[in-house]
């Protein structure tokens, strides 16, 4: 199979996080603070700040959104994103 590419990338100004092992979206102006994965289920996202605007929440308070984020979708019963931007 060939690989087509992503099919939309982030645009954020503040940090995001990508889910792994995907080819829905990229972020490509963002880098990579590390990988963070969901206690319920297994999923790996990589979680980052904007290359040229950084974060000013910090690695530690987005990686607690990011999982907050993750739990309530499983208590909720949805299936996780395969990005999200998160709030700085």
């Amino acid at each position: 199979m060939a690989y087509i590419g992503y099919k939309t990338k982030i645009e954020s100004l503040g940090p995001v996080a990508v889910k792994l092992c995907q080819t829905e979206v990229h972020a490509p102006g963002h880098d990579t603070w590390g990988v963070v994965t969901c206690d319920a289920c297994g999923e790996q996202f990589c979680i980052g700040p904007n290359r040229i605007y950084g974060s000013r929440r910090g690695e530690g308070k987005c990686v607690e959104q990011l999982e907050a984020l993750l739990a309530e979708e499983h208590r909720k019963g949805q299936a996780h994103s395969s990005s999200y931007e998160l709030a700085d």
